[in-house]
Protein backbone atom coordinates (compact mmCIF):
# COMPACT_ATOMS: atom_id res chain seq x y z
CA UNK A 1 0.00 0.00 0.00
CA UNK A 2 1.43 3.24 -0.86
CA UNK A 3 1.68 6.00 2.14
CA UNK A 4 0.27 8.86 -0.32
CA UNK A 5 -2.95 9.49 -2.10
CA UNK A 6 -4.36 11.69 -4.69
CA UNK A 7 -6.09 15.19 -3.50
CA UNK A 8 -8.06 16.61 -5.93
CA UNK A 9 -9.74 19.70 -5.01
CA UNK A 10 -12.56 21.58 -7.42
CA UNK A 11 -14.77 24.34 -7.85
CA UNK A 12 -17.92 24.62 -10.20
CA UNK A 13 -15.39 26.32 -12.33
CA UNK A 14 -11.89 24.90 -11.83
CA UNK A 15 -9.39 22.40 -11.01
CA UNK A 16 -8.21 24.09 -7.95
CA UNK A 17 -5.61 21.45 -6.63
CA UNK A 18 -3.97 17.64 -7.94
CA UNK A 19 -1.57 16.32 -5.33
CA UNK A 20 -0.30 13.32 -4.16
CA UNK A 21 -0.55 13.95 -0.01
CA UNK A 22 0.33 12.48 3.11
CA UNK A 23 -2.34 13.65 5.30
CA UNK A 24 -5.60 16.09 4.98
CA UNK A 25 -7.93 17.17 7.08
CA UNK A 26 -11.62 18.69 6.54
CA UNK A 27 -14.71 19.82 8.89
CA UNK A 28 -18.17 17.40 7.63
CA UNK A 29 -21.18 17.91 8.48
CA UNK A 30 -20.88 15.61 11.61
CA UNK A 31 -17.46 17.08 12.73
CA UNK A 32 -14.02 17.09 11.89
CA UNK A 33 -12.20 13.81 10.21
CA UNK A 34 -9.04 13.10 8.57
CA UNK A 35 -7.72 10.73 6.19
CA UNK A 36 -4.43 8.74 5.46
CA UNK A 37 -3.68 6.60 2.57
CA UNK A 38 -6.14 3.02 2.25
CA UNK A 39 -8.83 4.82 4.43
CA UNK A 40 -12.45 3.21 3.97
CA UNK A 41 -14.58 5.04 1.29
CA UNK A 42 -17.00 7.20 2.45
CA UNK A 43 -19.16 10.41 1.40
CA UNK A 44 -19.68 13.46 3.12
CA UNK A 45 -21.30 16.62 2.92
CA UNK A 46 -18.50 20.00 4.10
CA UNK A 47 -19.05 22.67 6.36
CA UNK A 48 -17.21 26.00 5.15
CA UNK A 49 -13.36 26.07 6.80
CA UNK A 50 -10.76 25.03 6.66
CA UNK A 51 -8.48 22.09 4.89
CA UNK A 52 -5.11 21.07 5.65
CA UNK A 53 -3.38 18.73 3.91
CA UNK A 54 0.28 17.39 4.10
CA UNK A 55 3.47 17.09 1.72
CA UNK A 56 6.12 15.60 3.44
CA UNK A 57 6.90 18.18 6.60
CA UNK A 58 5.12 20.87 5.20
CA UNK A 59 1.15 21.38 6.23
CA UNK A 60 -0.79 23.32 3.47
CA UNK A 61 -4.14 25.04 4.79
CA UNK A 62 -7.12 26.12 2.28
CA UNK A 63 -10.24 27.81 3.44
CA UNK A 64 -13.49 25.84 1.41
CA UNK A 65 -17.06 26.94 1.45
CA UNK A 66 -20.04 24.12 1.81
CA UNK A 67 -19.44 21.07 -0.31
CA UNK A 68 -19.37 17.38 -0.75
CA UNK A 69 -15.60 14.83 -0.11
CA UNK A 70 -15.81 11.67 -1.91
CA UNK A 71 -12.97 9.91 0.03
CA UNK A 72 -11.23 6.34 -0.98
CA UNK A 73 -7.97 4.26 -0.11
CA UNK A 74 -6.26 6.14 -2.83
CA UNK A 75 -8.02 9.43 -3.61
CA UNK A 76 -9.60 12.35 -2.17
CA UNK A 77 -12.18 14.56 -3.88
CA UNK A 78 -13.15 17.41 -2.91
CA UNK A 79 -16.11 19.22 -4.46
CA UNK A 80 -16.60 22.71 -2.65
CA UNK A 81 -18.12 25.79 -3.78
CA UNK A 82 -15.39 28.13 -3.21
CA UNK A 83 -11.82 27.43 -2.45
CA UNK A 84 -9.26 30.65 -1.42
Amino acid sequence: MADTFLLEIVTPTQLVLSEQVDYMTATGSEGEFGVLAGHAPFLTTLKSGELSYKIGSDTKRLAIGIGYAEVGPEKVTILAETVS
